[in-house]
């Protein structure tokens, strides 16, 4: 018998309800929502650490450091120099620091003080929010107002008959910019130009689905999603180096490349794989009749001319964002430095929190005497580091840019007619991410529980420790990574939930062995996109179910899963074999994002 609940398909059998993919759709199906799940991990740190102090559990620190030699210079001398393998990869040796770590309950008198003191703070300090909320002003008024569908509709039904393959598989991995306009517009759109074309329509809504949920990860945009992305990367790379930055373009080289992998596997398994085999076995799906789905996608007379004129303004902004980069004297040329109001600079400084009238040494700094004494200890570490004054704008220009076509499309297709229907479009963006910000209050919860208790830092060194001494080469830690997203992808949905339970653990980790946090998150890419087109706990499956069965009327859940494996298994192959070449020839992931993480000597 298959317990309670568990999924069907039409027209199954009692042994395909029993099938592997049901039996994982409905484990999955009983994992706690994203909120609940990481209020439950909170409570599971606060029990774990209050046991680990109980049995007096310890880890001692490491600290890879660059391994050096006295080397010949051209100019004669002899000089230190780093130690570089075959590869030219400076190699690292790993030195303990400092007395052992034991975790700090969270179930005591001050435990439970400070949780319930930082809960707000925990939440406010959480790096993402700031940058997906910003970001999605401008990309959710673009989505409302229809310049994301409109872009995508006119770009598909341009494409030439031979590369409305690739096009199609592009378009979708570029679409995640666009929030779920992707999902909703694109499947339905392809399978109607395939059709009208005289192609299998089911191949067409398989290549559509293919880049859209495979392709997640690429695309030429950064999205909202890269934004939390960065900001979870970042505070788990500041458990190791504390001044550790992660630009939201740390993987944006990467995206772009993956991008046209993404779209040669899609066309290859599309053209060679999927549609013969339908043409071969199911030419039926192609008597559907009266679909008139690409008629009434195409564009009205005035949706072109609001297209035309946002494309416009849109390669008008990017011209002057490139003129205030390049030009002398413009704002955003040369290098800069964040600042407060008052000209000052945003720093932090560890402190040493003292019992009230405590005598401490003369020359200290004291920053309070009531009820406690708070000693600053060493010198103050600056928030925002200096660097490009582009990198510093990344975020209010991408809503910008996406935010001005957006309003000269709404205006031209006379969609924007008064300031309530532009507010209407502002909050629109901002509404579609209120789960996402309902899940990081609790995910800043377990985050900040993490640190108090010292548990990530343990978990740091001793995996750190392990993988170093198994001296496995950083190609195969990728990979392993890759296959351990691969099947987290099976048991808990979203990419931004699963990254932020696995960064904690893993970005750490893999820095002490020399990996940087952009490259893991290069590999959580990967892993998290290609398993989207088949995982059953991808909500949009549904939505694809419903366009497949307009062609297929009998189709279920496992005959679209069953119909876009191939495309799974070849994109994960394809992609994860081009991280490989990519670290081989040693480039760059994105601007100031380097492959490998060399701690200061």
């Amino acid at each position: 018998m298959a317990p309670a609940g568990m999924p069907t398909h039409p027209g199954a059998s009692p042994k395909a309800r029993r099938g592997p993919l049901d039996w994982i759709e409905w484990v999955g199906n009983k994992l706690p929502e994203p909120a609940l799940l990481f209020a439950l991990l909170a409570l599971l740190v606060a029990l774990v650490s209050a046991l680990g102090a109980a049995m007096e559990w310890s880890v001692q620190p490491v600290k890879p450091v660059l391994r050096t030699e006295m080397q010949l210079q051209p100019d004669g001398q002899m000089q230190q120099a780093p130690v570089l393998d075959a590869r030219g990869v400076p190699q690292l040796d790993l030195v303990a620091q400092g007395d052992p770590v034991q975790p700090r309950s969270l179930l005591t008198v001050d435990g439970v003080y400070w949780m319930l003191s930082s809960a707000l703070r925990n939440f406010a300090q959480m790096p993402a929010l700031p940058l997906i909320f910003v970001a999605m002003l401008g990309i959710g008024l673009a989505e409302k107002f229809g310049f994301f569908s409109a872009l995508m509709r006119w770009l598909a039904i341009l494409t030439p008959r031979r590369l409305l393959t690739p096009a199609v598989v592009l378009l979708g991995a570029t679409s995640s910019v666009a929030s779920d306009a992707g999902y909703i517009i694109l499947p339905p759109l392809a399978a109607a130009l395939y059709l009208a074309v005289g192609r299998h329509p089911v191949a067409g809504m398989a290549a559509a689905f293919c880049g859209v949920a495979g392709g997640f990860g690429a695309g030429f945009f950064p999205t909202g999603g890269d934004s939390v992305l960065t900001g979870f990367a970042q505070d788990a790379s500041r458990v190791m180096d504390p001044g550790y930055t992660v630009s939201i373009l740390h993987n944006y080289y990467f995206k772009v490349g993956s991008a046209f992998t993404v779209m040669l596997a899609g066309w290859f398994v599309t053209d060679r794989i999927v549609e013969p085999r339908l043409n071969r076995h199911h030419p039926e799906d192609k008597a559907a009749a009266g679909d008139d789905t690409a008629r009434a996608m195409a564009l009205a007379p005035r949706e072109r001319r609001a297209l035309m004129g946002s494309l416009a303004s849109l390669l008008a902004g990017l011209c002057l964002v490139a003129a205030m980069v390049l030009v002398p004297g413009m704002p955003l040329h040369g290098d800069g430095k964040p600042s407060l109001p008052n000209g000052r600079v945003s720093t932090t400084t560890a402190v040493q929190l003292l019992p009230a009238g405590t005598e401490v040494e003369e020359g200290t700094t004291v920053l309070a005497t009531e009820p406690f004494t708070v000693v600053a200890d060493g010198a103050p570490r600056l928030l925002e580091s200096p660097g490009p004054r582009w990198s510093h704008v990344i975020v209010p220009l991408i809503a910008l840019l996406f935010l001005l076509p957006g309003l000269v499309f709404g205006v031209m297709n006379g969609v924007l007619r008064n300031q309530n229907d532009l507010a209407d479009a502002l909050n629109h963006g901002i509404r579609g991410i209120v789960p996402v910000l309902v899940m990081l209050f609790f995910l800043a919860q377990f985050v900040a529980y993490m640190g108090y208790s010292g548990l990530d830092r343990m978990l740091a060194y001793a995996g750190g420790s392990l993988l170093f001494q198994a001296d496995l080469p950083i190609p195969l830690l990728v990979v392993a990574f890759v296959l351990v997203v691969v099947f987290g992808d099976f048991a808990m949905s979203g990419m931004l939930s699963k990254f932020g339970v696995l960064a904690p653990i893993f970005i750490p980790m893999f820095m002490i062995v020399g990996m940087s946090p952009e490259l893991t998150t290069a590999a959580y890419r990967i892993g998290d996109s290609v398993v989207n087109i088949v995982t059953p706990l991808n909500s949009y499956l549904l939505i694809i179910l419903v366009v497949f069965q307009k062609y297929r009327p009998k189709a279920g859940l496992g005959t679209l899963i069953a119909l876009m494996v191939p495309y799974s298994i070849v994109l994960g192959l394809a992609w994860t074999l081009m991280l490989v070449l990519w670290m081989a020839f040693g480039w760059p992931l994105g601007p100031d994002a380097p492959l490998y993480y060399l701690p200061a000597p």
